[in-house]
């Protein structure tokens, strides 16, 4: 979904710069010439882009966890934690041990009354470029579903994978395409599963949104494969598939009138 490896290192090399350079006397171009600078510079880059790149990893598996919409509360909890404190913790061992390279106490320096403070401003606007661009990404499908301009070609034939062959399927044999641990799956009517190597938002983008609907981050559902659904709490609902699921489906109440009014061809 983020695909945004160059962008990571380019503001990694500024954030390392802006460490170094912070309150230094000299000026850019007297530190284009002292060593120092490039020997904390290479230091300091390999320690923001560790930093910068756990951000990354934590948004995408709260991604595939914890929807922004459908788990808000949690997910805000979550982000926060794992996305700002944790690597802001680390960014102080990281820097302990940064210093003791050089047999520097970090309590000696100035590095948590300048330093510190504005990598935690660094990391708090990492996390929220990934909000905005998470929630740009929401906006762009769904004006592209509105207008019906996405430019991607709706599939009649899904290519999927079993061991060394790449196998056709009709779209119309599938049941419901689904996440389970690590990978990505489709199920046939006739109960077979094959490996399907798309994220499911790739998937999704390719199929005709009166035939299939995202029940939730894990499951694109067949309106064939829907048997029948039930009121949960917090007007949440249970989906029943046929062939059925493993564990239970539900769709957050925030999807529910959508789902409902696909159901009825509305």
């Amino acid at each position: 979904m983020y695909n945004d490896l160059y962008f990571r290192l380019a503001i990694s090399l500024l954030a390392a710069h802006i460490i170094v350079a912070f309150g230094a006397k000299q000026s850019f171009f007297q530190l284009l010439l002292m060593y120092y600078y490039y020997r904390s510079l290479t230091l300091s880059f390999f320690i923001a882009f560790s930093l910068i790149n756990t951000v990354y990893l934590v948004t995408v598996k709260l991604d595939k966890h914890f929807d922004w919409i459908d788990n808000t509360a949690k997910r805000i909890g979550l982000q926060f934690a794992f996305g700002l404190i944790l690597p802001s913790v680390a960014a102080f061992l990281l820097a302990t041990l940064y210093f003791a390279l050089f047999r520097i106490k970090i309590l000696d320096t100035g590095y948590l009354q300048f330093d510190f403070p504005v990598i935690v401003i660094m990391l708090l606007l990492l996390n929220v470029y990934y909000l905005a661009f998470y929630f740009y990404n929401r906006w762009r499908h769904a004006e592209n579903k509105a207008t019906g301009m996405s430019g991607h070609k709706q599939v009649q034939v899904f290519t999927v994978q079993k061991g060394a062959k790449n196998i056709p399927l009709p779209i119309d044999t599938v049941s419901y395409f689904y996440h389970d641990g690590q990978y990505n799956f489709l199920r046939t009517f006739d109960r077979e599963d094959f490996l399907v190597s798309q994220p499911l938002d790739e998937v999704q983008q390719h199929l005709n949104d009166k035939q299939f609907f995202r029940a939730n981050r894990q499951m694109i559902v067949n309106i064939k494969a829907c048997d029948y659904f039930q009121n949960m709490d917090h007007h949440k609902l249970e989906l029943f598939t046929k062939p059925s699921f493993k564990s239970q489906v539900v769709i957050s109440q925030k999807r529910a009138s959508a789902f409902k009014s696909w159901m009825n061809g509305k």
